[in-house]
């Protein structure tokens, strides 16, 4: 039995020994940042210049691969079945975090047990309230007398791919009541378009999505969906400031498979938040609708996945969603 015992201890210190070895020779050789989207999405070019900027650090390249489709599943069931060994992250949002989870039944991953929290990349990424330009409503208050006032002739659109989008309007109409006709689309791109020529009056989107339309006058933007105003947008109010109860932030975050050694996670962190604290990089989130309070810790990190998280489940239950 003790010669069991000893043969037990011995594996345990040679697992620790190395585990150890490979945290300190880490990295020696590229690392892949999974992304669950495809290229040219905010969420990809976000993913490209964390990726870019740690490559510089590490001296180590680190390359994206896009997995799109299937609301970020496969993405991150990939990234949750990856070996512990801090050669394979995964670029995480809130739709795979804490939509997914009130989406659907049976996930071939667990957000909280399957992932180890690396560094959060933005704090802020919120929806954004808009109108077509001919619209005679220039304010939250505006548009829901208007659309009170012609109960079920008025049209809110959104991209019904992008969970918080669909959430954000449905949630908007049933809390303002405003009878507004829900119109999913599978592309922001077309419903900006509709929304921009009149076919719907309405939406919510990203502020990306919506940028040229509004640069071109074509929608007039009313509020974010952000606890504050959003830093790109200071003169546009958050849309709790008129409608107490709906505040999406929104976060995208780097994440590892559980396991990965804490030193690995540690000098992951410490390079991400270096390269967010750096010139021009809040600027260019900036442009794409984003903003960053830098990469925090692991610790600060996990938390706001858990408050992100547990506000989803009550947004759920308020729209009585059943998982599918």
């Amino acid at each position: 039995m003790l010669k069991r015992l000893s043969q037990i201890s011995l594996c345990c210190i040679a697992v620790a020994i190395g585990s150890a070895a490979n945290a300190q020779t880490w990295p020696n050789r590229p690392i892949k940042l999974i992304v669950p989207t495809g290229p040219g999405a905010a969420t990809d070019i976000m993913a490209r210049l964390i990726a870019e900027g740690v490559s510089r650090a590490l001296s180590r390249p680190m390359f994206v691969e896009n997995m799109p489709g299937a609301s970020g599943i496969l993405a991150h069931e990939t990234a949750a079945r990856a070996a512990p060994d801090g050669y394979t992250l995964l670029f995480t949002n809130t739709s795979g975090m804490a939509i997914n989870p009130i989406s659907f039944k049976h996930l071939p991953y667990d957000p909280t047990r399957d992932f180890a929290a690396v560094a959060l990349v933005c704090s802020l990424g919120p929806q954004m309230l808009s109108v077509n330009a001919g619209l005679p409503a220039s304010s939250v208050s505006e548009l829901i007398a208007y659309a009170k006032a012609n109960r079920g002739k008025l049209s809110i659109a959104f991209d019904n791919t992008a969970g918080a989008a669909a959430f954000a309007a449905k949630l908007f109409n049933k809390q303002a009541d405003l009878g507004l006709v829900e119109v999913p689309y599978r592309s922001a791109a077309q419903a900006t378009q509709d929304v921009a020529s009149g076919i719907n009056q309405v939406m919510i989107s990203s502020i990306a999505a919506a940028n040229a339309v509004a640069q071109a006058g074509k929608v007039r933007r009313l509020a974010v969906t952000s606890g504050k105003r959003f830093p790109g947008l200071p003169d546009l109010p958050a849309l709790h400031e008129t409608l107490p109860g709906i505040v999406m932030d929104g976060f995208f975050a780097v994440v590892a498979p559980v396991g990965t050694p804490s030193d690995v996670i540690m000098a992951l962190n410490h390079e991400i938040d270096r390269y967010l604290s750096g010139p021009d990089v809040e600027e260019r989130l900036l442009t794409l609708g984003l903003s960053t309070d830098g990469g925090g810790t692991p610790e600060s990190t996990a938390a706001v996945i858990r408050r992100e998280q547990e506000q989803w489940r009550v947004f759920g239950k308020e729209l009585n969603i059943e998982p599918q």
